[in-house]
């Protein structure tokens, strides 16, 4: 089957079309909500250095490295703290169902 850009572009509208969607109602929640989107946060944080708190308590300090389209984050340089002890890592990566908050962000 040979597609030329025209027939790709009509294949293409139908495929994405829910999805589409789905994407405005989703983009709707989050502005009403008044909170900025999880990705956002994540991508434009990209090279700083962030402050995690995990779901058991665990605050993590380092650079954010990338992330995936599950929201599972890479940190370089990192620093674990439980309590008053801390650990020190070169590099980790965190699944994203262990992420409470990202900096002051609540995740959800």
């Amino acid at each position: 089957m040979k597609i030329d850009g025209n027939s790709f572009k009509g294949l293409n509208r139908f495929l994405f079309m829910d999805d589409r969607e789905e994407n405005y109602r989703q983009e709707e929640e989050y502005q009403s909500a008044g909170a900025e989107k999880p990705f956002d946060i994540v991508h434009n944080n990209i090279g700083e250095t962030v402050s995690l708190v995990l779901k058991d308590g665990r605050k993590i300090d380092g650079t954010l490295a990338g992330y995936d389209l599950e929201l599972n984050l890479v940190m370089e340089n990192v620093k674990i703290f439980r309590g008053e002890d801390f650990k020190e890592k070169g590099l980790i990566i965190i699944r994203r169902n262990n992420i409470l908050a990202i900096g002051d962000h609540i995740l959800t």
